[in-house]
């Protein structure tokens, strides 16, 4: 592999870690203080789990890509297993969210392109994608990092697969290749 490619490769990675921090922040920011309110949050923190408010607000931050969230309670004849996207079901709660995550991702598309100096849009569509790897480790890890534990009640997480594919992988790459080519499009004008 060649430098500039390397060098590509390692803006886009920059590009897609900075744009899964600011989505996250943009979604803090407009969630929090429905967040705080909810039950949810308050059953979570009163069974021991002190920080549950930022990990529900990754699970709206997931939910905004189109990412579930499972809820698993150990209730005798009450207990089950759902899965929940608190933005459809909530109506304090946004639909500008899902708007977002694409906006943040063809951001750091356009960023990665004009960095690597890409002038067609062949060599867009080539680097517009690495806003993956800096994107995929962090929903991986996002998804781990958002369980809530309500004790043995019961405990809620970002729906793994949903998450690993569809906002770590499909989201950067559609985005991240769409910001890319704009940026070279834009670019010729």
């Amino acid at each position: 592999m060649s430098d500039t490619a390397r060098r590509s490769y390692g803006v886009g990675a920059l590009a897609g870690t900075a744009a899964f921090v600011l989505t996250y922040v943009f979604v803090y920011a407009l969630s929090i203080p429905t967040v705080q309110d909810a039950l949810l949050t308050n059953i979570a923190e009163s069974f021991g789990d002190d920080r549950a408010a930022w990990k529900i607000v990754g699970w709206v931050f997931f939910n905004a890509q189109f990412v579930t969230t499972t809820i698993t309670v150990n209730i005798p004849f009450l207990g089950g297993t759902s899965a929940v996207n608190f933005i459809a079901e909530n109506e304090s709660l946004s639909p500008i969210l899902y708007l977002l995550p694409p906006a943040v991702l063809t951001a750091a598309g356009m960023a990665t392109a004009r960095l690597d100096g890409a002038a067609d849009i062949g060599r867009a569509v080539r680097v517009g994608p690495a806003v993956v790897l800096g994107y995929l480790p962090l929903a991986v890890l996002g998804s781990v990092l958002f369980t809530v534990s309500a004790g043995e009640s019961g405990q809620g997480a970002p729906t793994l697969l949903t998450a690993i594919v569809l906002a770590g992988i499909v989201y950067p790459v559609v985005f991240g290749t769409v910001g890319a080519a704009l940026a070279t499009a834009l670019g010729e004008l």
